[in-house]
């Protein structure tokens, strides 16, 4: 295993303040530096679903569809120009 040194700088008091609370939780402040930083990368990872998450999601979908047909494209580009001009103001 290979082991590396991570060296940042922080003002006394907050070295302090960290070091207090890491001795509340019975850690050292290495430790303690350590798990915040892999709870604050976990926090950024994408959550993985599980399975029957995945299943309640596609039936919350299906039960929100509509059997309208969708509108042709044509129809869509022309409510999207339309909209535009809309808000064109003329002078």
């Amino acid at each position: 295993m290979i082991v590396s040194r991570i060296h940042f700088v922080v003002r006394e008091a907050e070295k302090v303040r960290y070091q207090a609370q890491a001795s509340r939780e019975g850690k050292s402040l290495g430790q303690w530096l350590r798990e915040a930083a892999d709870e604050r990368l976990a926090a950024t990872r994408p959550r993985k679903f599980t399975l029957e998450e995945l299943r309640e999601f596609n039936a919350a979908c299906d039960a929100r569809r509509s059997d309208a047909p969708e509108p042709d494209w044509p129809d869509v580009k022309q409510v999207i120009s339309e909209s535009r001009l809309s808000g064109i103001e003329t002078t």
